[in-house]
């Protein structure tokens, strides 16, 4: 049975988790610019705070994508995971798992039991796009805080930079509600998701409840001076 059918069918058959992201559109997809990141994806070069990382071992969150995605696509997955992973600096990290080729609702099953969250490729036919706010969405963030999916609607991209949609989706299953501006805005913009700004961060290290000035976040450039906190070294 096709992945896709399956999560349909368990959205439809009372899959009761709450709704609780989504990363709206009001530009056209012409009139957004792709958001520029680095070859190798690292935090580097969005001058991210370099705090002391965490002693301790951190709490694992497993991300289960589905294998619809192409490799390009999955590469845009994993920088926007190895960003979240520097900023969380080893109190959260996420753990990402190619989904094989069958999947079976017993093996979703097992996958919500132990906690973890399925990034799922959908279009704008899927059941989750055509109702509520998901009838504008880029993506959609399904879960109840601890278990869910994270459905990204593929052909309503256009030339958005899925790096920067789906860091914001992670954003929500770390707990991060919107904000005004930044990552976590609910209007996509290629400035804004680009990183990991200071209020996201703040959003998620009290949802985690983790010390926010021990985790990492991108600083503007224009704050960028001895008197803020470090900028991450090259590694």
């Amino acid at each position: 049975m096709r992945f896709t059918r399956i999560i349909t069918m368990l959205l439809g058959g009372g899959f009761a988790l709450l709704a609780v992201a989504v990363f709206l559109s009001c530009l056209p997809a012409s009139a957004a610019e792709p958001g520029g990141v680095p070859d190798d994806g690292g935090p580097a070069a969005f001058g991210y705070t370099d705090h002391p990382p965490s002693p301790s071992a951190p709490r694992i969150v497993d991300l289960y994508v589905d294998r619809d995605f192409s490799s390009q696509d999955r590469q845009h997955i994993l920088r926007a995971v190895r960003q979240w992973n520097y900023a969380l600096n080893g109190y959260v990290e996420f753990r990402a798992n190619l989904l094989p080729d069958t999947v079976s609702s017993k093996m979703i099953g097992e996958i919500k039991r132990t906690g973890g969250w399925i990034v799922a490729r959908v279009d704008s036919r899927h059941p989750i796009a055509q109702q509520g706010e998901g009838l504008h969405a880029l993506a959609v963030t399904v879960g109840n805080g601890r278990t869910g999916f994270v459905y990204v609607i593929g052909d309503r991209l256009g030339g958005r930079d899925l790096t920067g949609v789906v860091m914001h989706e992670f954003g929500h299953v770390l707990g991060a509600g919107h904000d005004s501006a930044g990552l976590m805005a609910p209007v996509y913009s290629p400035g804004g998701a680009r990183c990991i700004d200071h209020d996201a961060m703040a959003m998620v290290a009290d949802a985690q409840r983790i010390p926010l000035q021990q985790t990492n976040w991108c600083v503007p450039p224009a704050y960028r001076d001895d008197r803020r906190p470090p900028l991450m070294s090259q590694r």
